[in-house]
């Protein structure tokens, strides 16, 4: 799937907002920005060895679903944090999203604890579920691009 098709995916007017704020990048640099915010979480923070080895097996073991709802995770982050910051003390929030994605790659954080947080990160962009699976569809059609990029970028 082509970004362009997740128009078939809009179901409401907040779903509008974000594809038009994607479409504005190719599909190369929607993959890249994912390929490059998840191997600067994963290099920016220091890591015991056991928790690297987790990181790179998790990666290279997630099925389609599982690499698209983990890419759509970080696809939305940003849209997140701006939705966020129209309130009081966002960025804790912000940051323990970000925690919980790095904690699931390496393996701290459960697939039940992950999702929610990624609901709950739905739920605030009033995203519909049908953009939401478009979503997961679109990241999960590109998962070898999307692992080989980020494996390729790690530093260790």
């Amino acid at each position: 799937m082509r970004l362009k098709n997740l128009l078939h995916y809009k179901d409401f007017h907040s779903d509008d907002i974000i594809f038009d704020s994607l479409i504005k990048s190719t599909d190369d640099e929607i993959l890249n920005y994912v390929i490059n915010v998840t191997s600067d979480l994963l290099n920016g923070v220091f890591l015991a060895d056991d928790f690297k080895i987790n990181s790179k097996e998790n990666l290279i073991s997630y099925e389609e679903k599982e690499l698209g709802e983990l890419a759509t995770y970080i696809g939305i982050t940003p849209f997140v944090q701006s939705t966020l910051a129209k309130g009081t003390n966002w960025q804790e929030k912000a940051t323990s999203y970000l925690e919980y994605f790095i904690g699931y790659i390496i393996g701290t954080i459960d697939k039940e604890e992950f999702l929610g947080n990624l609901i709950e990160m739905r739920e605030v962009l009033n995203m519909s579920n049908k953009f939401y699976t478009g979503l997961v569809i679109y990241f999960g059609e590109n998962k070898e691009f999307i692992i080989n990029g980020i494996l390729n970028k790690l530093q260790f």
